[in-house]
Order: C-alpha cells, then structure tokens, then sequence
C-alpha cells in the first residue's frame, strides 16, 4: 500500500495555515484592531463572523480530507478558489500576495494529486 504523498501532507499544511490566517483576521476585526477598517460596527461584526465561518469551513474540509472523503476535496477546492479569485478583486498589496500565494499553493496539489484525494479510500493510501 502506498504512503501519503509528501504533496498531499504540504496540502493539509496550507489548508491549516489557511485556517489560522482566517482566524487570525476574525479576531483582528473582532477585537477592532484592523488599522483600514471603516468606525461601522455592523460591518466589522459581519467580517469577524465571516472570517471565523471560513475558519470552520477549512477545518472541516481538512477533517473530512483526513478521514477520505471526497467532499473534503470539492469542498476545500470550491473554497479555496473562490477565496483566490476574491483576492483579485481587493486591492491587492503585500498582504493580498501572501494570502494568495496560501490559497493558490493547496489548490495547486489539490488538483495535481486528485486522484489521490477521489480513489476509494485514501486514507488508506490511495487503495
């Protein structure tokens, strides 16, 4: 039975450092310490709340990835695109880069090792 590929562990890596990145900007706008922010409170409660619920969203694609299912993949994609594709439309400084590059790179290995990630069990490597 075949490991892991190295590619799939430094997939999880990224979707992780994903996570912490969306967490890290929920408590930043939640504790009101964003320097760019506009003074309105709804709009930073709805930001925290929205970078908290993607936090969630890539910790169970990372668990669901982990345990073998083929949702973890498409979920973990769909989210990772569209997060991509949202940073073009910011304006796009040192911040917008890394945080792209953190996108881009799991994306990447995700396709690249599909067939890994939607074999029948590859949990159990790749069987």
């Amino acid at each position: 039975m075949p490991a892991r590929p190295r590619t799939v562990t430094i997939a999880y890596v990224f979707i992780l450092t994903n996570a912490l990145v969306w967490f890290a900007l929920g408590v930043i706008v939640a504790a009101n310490v964003h320097p760019a922010l506009p003074d309105a409170t709804l709009l930073k409660g709805i930001m925290a709340v929205m970078s908290f619920l993607s936090t969630g969203i890539l910790l169970v694609a990372y668990f669901l990835l982990l345990k073998g299912r083929r949702s973890g993949f498409f979920i973990a994609l769909g989210f990772l695109f569209v997060t991509a594709l949202l940073t073009f439309f910011d304006q796009v400084g040192w911040s917008d880069l890394v945080v792209l590059v953190i996108n881009l790179l799991p994306i990447i290995l995700l396709v690249k090792d599909r067939t890994w990630y939607l074999s029948p069990n590859p949990a159990a490597g790749g069987k």
